[in-house]
């Protein structure tokens, strides 16, 4: 089986859907899939690393009219999707979005005839339904897939709300790379590379974003550092609000206890999530309806065997089990973020029991094995139910 995967972004520009897509085309068998995604930097580099073919486009927006914008990227992810398709004659075309690939992936399947399979991950979803244009395409596009897959328990049922059919519908929930599993990291290379030594430690990983929560937890320190005087504050990732949250945590006076590492490698991040006693990411939904999907980081801290915080919005039900592997928490009261802090911190059993049952969970459930296998017999099935209905036709 060939399939082509469309996504409009991809390693190494970090992000959990671009992770869920790389871990799962990893354990599919070699050379099934081709990609074709957008230009990153250090792409290069990495594409030569990778076995993976990988075609790269620019698909680059105007910035003239809202309906106008994207036209470019359509033309061109078009023009080399068309291209692809003739040169592979795939059986199926994956499509990492709503917009644009999955529209394109709609075109391409009308003209080629393979089916064509659709991710949702939830957060694009809310958002979509905001707008107004863009909401009945992407609508038409979702209900007219061959399959959908959602990463998250409520992009699964607002897909039943848009129409989807249920036995088209899938919930393929994230995993966990087997490395967080089997690493023995060193915690205290990372304590000595932040200047962590004795100290109580909360970490958050992930892009330097508002909705992920971090500027919460900066505003709660000066309150938790009351009870638990040595607790820092370890931020991994980069992103645009960096400047934002330097200067929040010099108006609050905790500057010297927060951290920012920046990216990481793998091995030093596995360090980070060693070192922590409670990781933290109390992520919100912003007004325009955008919001954390599933949140693999979760699972990584879990396989770790820390105990978790995140927020009560978006997909991170299915990755924190509240009361069990650690809190979901309403981000708009900075009193609940800092009282199941403190309540980790305070009760090492506790932190120790949520930390153990969290990584049992993932060890049993969250292997991109099984990911990958289950998405390969999703797309066996429309191949072969597609040829089907092809025969049906040909026989009227």
């Amino acid at each position: 089986m060939k399939m082509l995967w469309i996504t409009d972004d991809f390693l190494p520009h970090l992000g959990g859907s671009r992770l869920l897509y790389y871990q799962t085309i990893k354990c599919l068998p070699p050379g099934e899939v081709t990609i074709l995604t957008k230009r990153r930097p250090g792409w290069r580099e990495f594409d030569a690393r990778e076995t993976i073919p990988i075609k790269r486009g620019f698909f680059k927006k105007l910035s003239i009219h809202p309906l106008l914008n994207e036209l470019p990227v359509y033309v061109e992810m078009m023009a080399l999707g068309a291209c692809r398709s003739l040169r592979l004659r795939p059986d199926v075309i994956v499509c990492g979005e709503l917009l644009p690939t999955g529209l394109v992936g709609r075109m391409l399947s009308l003209a080629g005839g393979a089916p064509y399979l659709v991710y949702i991950h939830g957060e694009e979803v809310n958002v979509l339904k905001n707008l107004r244009g863009e909401k009945a395409l992407a609508f038409s596009v979702l209900r007219a897939a061959d399959a959908v897959v959602a990463t998250s328990t409520p992009a699964h049922g607002e897909a039943l709300r848009q129409g989807v059919r249920p036995d088209r519908l899938h919930l393929l929930t994230p995993a966990v790379d087997d490395y967080f599993f089997n690493a023995k990291p060193c915690p205290e290379r990372a304590r000595s590379r932040y200047g962590l030594e004795g100290k109580m430690v909360l970490l958050t990983v992930g892009r330097l974003v508002e909705r992920k929560g971090h500027e919460l937890v900066i505003r709660a320190l000066p309150q938790m550092r009351r009870e638990f005087p040595d607790l820092a504050y370890l931020i991994v990732g980069a992103g645009p609000m960096e400047e934002k949250l330097e200067r929040v945590a010099r108006e609050e006076g905790v500057s010297g206890a927060v951290i920012f590492a920046g990216r990481l490698s793998r091995e030093e991040l596995v360090e980070c999530y060693a070192a922590c006693d409670v990781f933290v990411m109390p992520h919100r939904e912003l007004p325009d309806g955008d919001t954390e999907g599933a949140g693999i980081v979760f699972l990584e801290a879990a396989a770790l065997g820390k105990p978790v915080i995140a927020g009560i919005t978006g997909g991170t039900g299915d990755s924190v089990l509240d009361g069990e592997t650690g809190f979901r928490v309403d981000s708009t009261s900075p009193q609940e973020i800092v009282q199941r802090a403190s309540q980790l911190l305070r009760d090492r059993a506790l932190a120790r029991r949520m930390g153990e049952a969290g990584r049992r969970g993932v060890l049993r459930e969250r292997r991109w094995e099984d990911r990958a296998q289950e998405l390969r017999r999703i797309c066996l099935d429309m191949v072969r139910r597609k040829s089907s209905e092809s025969t049906i036709r040909r026989h009227r």
